[in-house]
């Protein structure tokens, strides 16, 4: 980077108003340098290429200290006007013409976005923000979470806002109600009024109950709806701007942030963070406002109680900040574990088919677990800190109960005068600010849970919000910068240093110097890891260098755009990556505006429409994930037409050929001849044949180029390209040499309009095909079938911690049987403050209130118990329940993975959300569920020995109750089921294009991903907005049912009081009507006589009442939960199924015969096969072939023809439908299957590493291997060389699929995986096509040496690795059409003589 490019850095910077910040850099058209800095008057918005529009509009502090952007969007649904524009709306400002543009575009982001605040101060980057305690802030500020909300939402948060605390307000004036009516059985009345009616004073009172539910029923709906809608709504779109931040990130950002991780995370960490902008802050709000509402009446009511119960506040706020803060750092840290574990399973899910060939699913589960294990450490902290937290807060409310009753019969003993009643304190009073109090405090302690779910929702945020704020260094997203509407394609790389960002000690370029003119065609060559690929990725803008410049039409690269730039640039690589979708589709990322016509010729000009239009659905043939469903070269073969309808300016191919048979090569080397005509071309290729026409060779080593010049130029000066040509021409065997091809003139007498035109194409949103009328039909017989699972077996599943189980039982039953206590308790403090005597109040009351102290450290141990020994259980269950799905996942046949329904985005999307969830049917869930349960079951028993009539009266009102639970239950579980498989089908699609980014990013097609994504989102959103309402209308009947039932029973109760349901006894008048008492109490005997009549009525009444209604509580706290448990249900059935899923090839089964000494005779007879997804599709048909052991064998023939099955079926990845496959006379389907892939030792075309060290990778092919094995498998391999000399060596990490290492050196990683198993059976899978001609002459070497004495298959499309072979078998169609020797071959004259001539022709 020039140092004229950093000149801001020592200028100080004036901050201004964000509405006034101005381009201050004149760019001189002469020289391309900043020549003067001078203010503008004219205010106008500063874009930048690194910034979406969305995230100007005002800057915040991020966790970290430095400035973001607050994403408050400049329209209201945060979705640009044009898809293909996203970031770039019209009010971007294009720092220069066409031509021109600011320097160091990437850079002066920070240097533009300046403090409103702080003008004329010098802005320095900031360091993270800490703590007090210096430690690093790992949290959002609360009101961050809410910077994706649009004008829609706000309106919806604040009218839930405003239903949420009237609706919290409405609940303490319960106690209002609850007052009058004690006072109204006061039968103090009767001295006074002989005429005195209980049941007209009852019923006029009660009718407030009546009008109370019905405001209440308006404002829960109000509340619960909008809030859940406000949050679906904006997880919706945290959802997709993450995706978009993550797409726009420059590819060396991924080479040090795991891609597997950031998938996991946007399933994962998206759930949490709706879960804290959702319907849960309504309720916190809810809670809050009762909580000051409580409090209201409680001091208007009466002031002194009011004060004596609010000093015990403080401990309730202790405890609620205590709890909030661990559950803060414990999630955090469960999040990182759970994030490290989701990667794992991400990358061995994707590389099935290697974990598969090297019995890797024991290591892979191993690795797995681990890092659950640490997952379930923090879960066992969080369990004790959260058991601590409900203890703590039930101990002190019920310890308030028993001050408050203490100090209320107090003042109602000594008749102290009320000043805000001007009346001495009653009975109604007492209850009715104690109530009000109570309701107010406990509202704090249910809203603790809440501040729980917003730290998580807060710790989810940070690490989202960190991608999302991150700058990027190449935006693709960005409207700013040189936008060409055609390249000349003059390329100049001048004094290019470069490292990659994950290996800053190893340079790979020290000053390369290349000039290719406008439409040449340059052939770059060298040793493996010499640096001709990086010559791709700095020209794709993958990487910037980090020295020196590169030009492209004379402009540093650096001011293109980068969109624009990347169109006009076509790629083709040696791994040619397809998403999990249709052909036609694959085909259309090249340009999204294509024809089924346009994309039909494509295909032909690459050779690839032959073999598409055989498949049986065509064009519309699912390719499966990553390409699975076909060939190696079929896939190369439709990355080809991808880059030829593209029509770039500039083509780069990286071995763009390796993967097709000779024929094949022959027909797509000359459509890509055509393609290469007028454009700038760029060759990277092994095999010097295809480009010794090069107009240039460039021979790169050691980071520079070393020479350059025409291949006769080259091999006049007899040096580096001399000696590569002559090792390659010694290579060639029986003379089959590989002459130079001379540009060949078209056979196509028509050239393709396709590739004459340069149109700008239009990118507009195309769904991918799904197969939804098959779908929904076979989703209807999945419903048919499937059943729930049954409780007992998610319990069975936990039979480890019955121990524990039965402890957190005997808890939440001792829990449970509070409120039963409760109501007998507190009904007889209500009855002592009937009493009319003051010192009969006093001593009882004193009584009473050591009862509810008993009772209150009763509970603070049981929530302690219940709440910590259920979280063990939750985890463990968990922990448990992700390791054995992914255990069940791993020993799957590879057919099973073929399925749309099991790609790794779906797979992965479930381990992280389901095990989580069926903690619904245990945990702390189920512990509630017994609590209530028991608490219903007491108190029925209770009410029924009180009084049978308004118990039955009151449970006549229960179906009504039940019935809305029913209903709620059942469509969300409708609806959460919907959601995963719509979350699934979204998370498929983050996860292929994360994985996949290199092709992303090169074919410019983010805006297409994300349209995909945002379509896949609509179903989830569109059913969590019905959700919504539902829960909104369920949430608000059963409050309104609760409010008709307190009418009811006081109504019923006073009407049963007055008609003296419950008389006194003799005795209790006797006792209670004494000369004492008459005339001074009482007026008279019968008033005294009728007192105790209601007294006793009343007991009875209240404890019916309270018995019942605090058992309708529980019930409606088991319903609240009824949303997890749906999703719950939900789950377990999901995870049960994947557990019951059974498989033919189970590599984990100890089961089945082991050869003692294997020979190596194998035989295929009459095999037919078709692939599970295409079964009428038959590859092979009568397919019979022997094999004899210590022979080597090779497989020619056609791209798509069944080589490669042949290994498939060996190695029983798949088994055969008819035929039967026999390794030394013994049939494999009878041999143990990891004993079975022992035997085979294979190298693929495609190799797949693994995260880890070198040593590690190579290790992997044998268990117990020592260094000495690993070095000496590398040194057979030629790796050892290239690994010694990197700065760790053996233990050099490998980052995220593996960009550090070229090709040819992570194909010989590979080599020496296969070569530690020491295997009797080799099967090599072109396995050295992407070697250059050096290390492939020596690893050649080494693989004939590991051959010999052992049976070898080998599937080659250059023929002359194989000439040597014993045996040379040609496939077509699924059958063996000829074989024999080389010569007996090119004797016979047929389809092998033909395959050799086009290779020599070359």
């Amino acid at each position: 980077m020039d140092d004229q490019n950093n000149y801001q850095d020592d200028e100080e910077q004036i901050e201004i108003p964000l509405d006034e910040i101005i381009i201050e850099e004149i760019v001189d058209d002469d020289d391309d340098e900043v020549v003067n800095q001078q203010p503008k008057d004219i205010p106008i918005v500063i874009g930048d290429s690194n910034i979406p529009y969305n995230n100007i509009v005002s800057p915040n502090l991020r966790g970290d200290g430095g400035i973001s952007i607050d994403n408050t969007h400049l329209n209201n649904n945060n979705n640009p006007k044009n898809e293909d524009d996203i970031g770039s709306p019209s009010n971007y400002i294009n720092g220069a013409s066409n031509k021109k543009t600011l320097e160091n575009d990437d850079q002066d982001q920070e240097d533009d976005l300046m403090d409103k605040d702080s003008k004329k101060k010098k802005k320095k980057p900031s360091a993270p923000k800490k703590n007090k305690d210096g430690t690093e802030v790992t949290s959002v500020a609360f009101r961050q979470l809410f910077r994706f909300a649009d004008r829609i939402d706000f309106c919806l948060m604040f009218f839930g806002s405003i239903a949420a605390i009237l609706n919290g307000a409405a609940m303490p004036c319960v106690s209002l109600i609850f007052g009058e009516i004690i006072d109204a059985f006061n039968p103090g009345k009767f001295n006074n009024d002989p005429g005195y009616g209980i049941e007209a004073a009852v019923t006029k009172i009660s009718m407030w109950f009546l009008i109370l539910g019905g405001i209440v029923f308006a404002l829960s709906y109000l509340e619960t709806t909008l809030w859940m809608i406000a949050g679906e709504r904006q997880t919706n779109r945290v959802r997709t701007e993450y995706l978009s931040s993550i797409l726009r990130q420059e590819i060396g950002w991924f080479d040090t942030n795991k891609s597997n991780e950031l998938a996991s995370r946007i399933n994962s960490d998206t759930v949490l963070y709706q879960d804290a902008i959702g319907e849960k802050v309504g309720h916190f709000l809810h809670n809050i406002s009762t909580f000051f509402a409580g409090f209201a009446i409680g001091f208007t009511k009466g002031w002194q109680l009011t004060l004596v119960i609010t000093s015990i506040s403080p401990l309730l706020a202790f405890g609620g900040g205590f709890m909030a803060k661990m559950m803060t750092e414990m999630t955090k840290q469960g999040q990182e574990a759970y994030a490290r574990a989701g990667g794992i399973a991400d990358e061995n899910i994707s590389a099935i088919r290697t974990v598969s060939t090297f019995s890797g699913e024991t290591k892979a589960a191993e690795k797995y677990s681990n890092n659950l294990k640490d997952a379930l450490k923090v879960g066992y902290k969080r369990a004790i800190f959260n058991g601590f937290g409900l203890g703590f807060v039930q101990l002190v409310i019920l310890g308030t109960y028993a001050l408050a009753f203490w100090y209320g019969s107090t003042l109602v003993s000594k008749k102290v005068n009320n000043d805000l009643t001007d009346r001495p304190w009653s009975g109604g009073d007492v209850v009715a600010v104690f109530f009000s109090v109570i309701i107010g405090a406990t509202a704090i302690g249910q809203a603790s849970p809440n501040l729980g779910a917003f730290a998580q929702g807060r710790g989810a945020a940070y690490k989202i919000f960190q991608v999302i704020d991150r700058v990027s260094k190449a935006n693709p997203f960005s409207s700013r910068g040189i936008t060409p509407q055609q390249l000349s394609g003059d390329i100049e790389f001048k004094d290019v240093e470069f490292h990659y960002p994950s290996r800053p000690d190893v340079p790979i370029f020290k000053g390369l110097n290349l000039r290719i003119k406008p439409g040449q065609t340059i052939g770059l060559v060298g040793d493996s890891g010499g640096g001709k690929s990086t010559v791709i990725s700095l020209l794709e803008r993958f990487y910037d260098p980090v020295g020196g410049q590169i030009l492209l039409d004379g402009e540093d690269i650096k001011k293109f755009n980068v969109r624009a730039l990347r169109q006009k640039i076509g790629l083709v690589s040696q791994e040619p990556v397809l998403f999990a979708t249709t052909i036609e589709e694959n085909i259309r990322y090249g340009k999204v505006d294509a024809t089924l016509e346009e994309i039909q010729e494509a295909a032909k000009l690459a050779n690839a429409h032959s073999f598409i239009s055989q498949l049986p659905q065509g064009y519309n043939t699912m390719v499966g994930e990553k390409g699975v469903m076909i060939s190696g070269g079929q896939k190369q073969r439709i990355a080809i037409a991808r880059a030829i309808i593209k029509n770039p300016n500039i083509l780069l191919l990286d071995e763009a050929t390796s993967a097709l048979d000779s024929e094949n090569e022959r027909i797509v080397q000359e459509a890509i001849d055509i393609l290469m005509k007028g454009r700038t071309t760029i060759l990277i290729a092994h095999r010097l044949s295809t480009i010794r026409n090069a107009d240039v060779i460039v021979f790169v080593k050691g980071g520079v180029v070393v020479e350059k010049g025409t291949h006769d130029e080259l091999m006049a000066m007899q040096n580096h390209y001399f000696r590569l040509v002559e090792k390659q021409q010694q290579q060639q065997i029986n003379n089959i040499l590989e002459t130079g091809r001379s540009r060949r003139s078209s056979t196509f007498s028509d050239v393709n309009p396709l590739l004459d035109s340069f149109r700008p194409s239009a990118r507009n949103l195309r769904a991918r095909p799904n197969g939804q009328s098959s779908q929904k039909s076979s989703k209807g017989k999945k419903k048919k079938s499937a059943e729930d699972v049954p409780l007992s077996r998610v319990m069975k599943y936990s039979s480890p911690e019955t121990l524990l189980f039965i402890f957190g039982v005997l808890a939440a039953v001792g829990t449970g049987g509070v409120y039963p206590a409760f109501s007998i308790i507190f009904t007889e403090m209500l009855t002592i403050f009937q009493h009319p005597d003051g010192d009969y109040v006093k001593s009882h009351a004193n009584y009473i209130a050591i009862w509810f102290m008993v009772l209150a450290v009763g509970a603070g141990i049981c929530n302690f118990f219940q709440a910590f020994l259920f979280s063990v259980i939750g985890e463990k269950l968990t922990f448990r329940l992700r390791r054995d799905c992914f255990k069940s996942i791993m020993r799957q046949d590879i057919g099973w993975f073929d399925l749309p329904e099991n790609s790794t985005g779906k797979l992965t999307a479930h381990l992280a959300s389901d095990a989580s969830l069926v903690q619904g049917m245990t945990s702390q869930r189920l512990g509630i569920m017994i609590q209530n349960l028991m608490t219903v079951l007491g108190g029925l028993i209770i009410a029924f020995i009180s009084g049978w009539k308004l118990t039955l009266v009151i449970i006549a009102c229960f179906p009504l109750v039940v019935i809305t639970g029913k209903i709620q239950m059942r469509f969300l579980n409708g609806y959460s089921e919907s959601d995963g498989e719509g979350s699934g089908g979204a998370g498929q699609v983050a996860s292929e294009a994360i994985t996949g980014i290199r092709t992303v990013a090169s074919f410019t097609s983010e805006n297409q991903v994300l349209s995909l994504y945002k379509h896949q989102l609509k179903g989830p959103i569109s059913n969590g907005i019905k959700k919504g309402h539902i829960s909104g209308i369920a949430f608000g009947v059963s409050q309104l049912i609760l409010f008709c039932v307190y009418c009811l029973s006081f109504w019923y109760g006073g009407k049963l009081v007055d008609n003296k349901e419950w008389p006194a006894t003799n005795q209790e008048i006797a006792s209670n009507c004494t000369p004492e008492t008459v005339g001074v109490i009482w007026t008279d005997q019968a008033t005294c006589e009728h007192a105790q009549d209601i007294i006793l009525g009343f007991n009875s009444m209240m404890r019916v009442f309270f018995a019942i209604v605090l058992s309708a509580i529980g019930v409606g706290q088991a319903s609240s939960f009824a949303p997890d448990i749906a999703k719950a249900k939900a789950a377990t059935n999901s995870i049960f199924k994947l557990l019951d899923t059974q498989t033919k090839i189970d590599p984990n089964s100890t089961q089945g015969d082991k050869i003692d000494i294997v020979v190596g005779d194998i035989e295929f007879k009459n095999i037919h096969f078709a692939y599970p997804t295409r079964p009428n599709h038959n590859v092979f048909r009568g397919f019979s072939l022997i094999i004899q052991a210590g022979t080597t064998n090779a497989f020619v023939g056609d791209s798509g023809g069944g080589k490669s099955t042949v290994i498939s079926l060996l190695e029983r990845f798949y088994d055969t439908s008819v035929g039967e496959i026999f390794i030394d006379g013994h049939n494999i389907r009878n041999l143990n299957v990891k004993h079975l892939r022992s035997l085979f030792g294979l190298v693929g075309q495609e190799p797949t590493l693994f995260s880890g060290t070198i040593a590690d990778n190579i290790a992997y092919g044998k268990e117990d291997s020592t260094q000495d094995e690993i070095e000496n498998a590398a040194r057979l391999a030629n790796a050892h060389d290239f690994i010694v000399a990197l700065p760790q060596g053996y233990q050099t990490p490998l980052g995220e699929k593996f960009t550090q290492l070229s090709g040819g050196q992570k194909q010989r990683i590979a080599i020496a995986r296969a070569i530690i198993r020491n295997p009797k059976i080799l099967l090599l899978d072109e396995a050295t096509s992407a070697l250059d001609s050096e290390s492939e002459r020596i690893v050649q070497e080494a693989l004939e040496n590991v051959m010999k004495g052992r049976t070898t298959l080998i599937i080659a499309h250059r023929l002359s690795t194989i000439q040597n072979s014993d045996s040379i078998n040609y496939v077509k169609a699924g059958q063996i059409i000829e074989r024999g020797t080389h010569e007996e071959l090119l004797e016979a004259n047929g389809p092998y003589k033909q395959l050799v001539s086009r290779q020599m022709n070359k």
